[in-house]
């Protein structure tokens, strides 16, 4: 059961950021969700529903 757990926590672990990755790709990655999240929430608050 220890083992199991001791497997458990490398898996959850944070891994530290590549620092090759390319930064502009995270922030576009990151802007778009903020975005989406935004219109969600727009769409919400004016009631407007996509669906039948």
């Amino acid at each position: 059961m220890a083992q199991y757990i001791e497997r458990l926590k490398d898996k959850i672990k944070i891994k530290k950021l590549d620092s090759n990755q390319p930064i502009g790709a995270w922030i576009f990655v990151i802007v778009l969700n903020i975005v989406g999240f935004a219109g969600y929430f727009y769409l919400k608050l004016n009631h407007v529903q996509l669906s039948n």
